[in-house]
């Protein structure tokens, strides 16, 4: 519910990246390229999926980490 609120307002206001974790469905979101009609890139990583953050490159997460 929150993301379909303030992703976008994210996107507009020029943030370069977003992470929403959802609990329910286990899995983060990554939101990148951001626009004035929103994200351009989205992707979904869940549990055993690694990521990192743009800005840190060499900070590797796993998803059961974070959930």
């Amino acid at each position: 519910m929150i993301g379909r609120y303030k992703v976008p307002l994210y996107a507009r206001s020029g943030i370069p990246e977003v992470w929403r974790v959802d609990l329910e469905e286990e899995v983060v979101e990554v939101y990148q390229a951001p626009s004035l009609q929103g994200y351009q890139r989205v992707a979904r990583f869940g549990r055993g999926d690694r990521l990192a953050p743009r800005v840190f490159p060499e900070l590797v997460l796993m998803v059961d980490e974070i959930l």
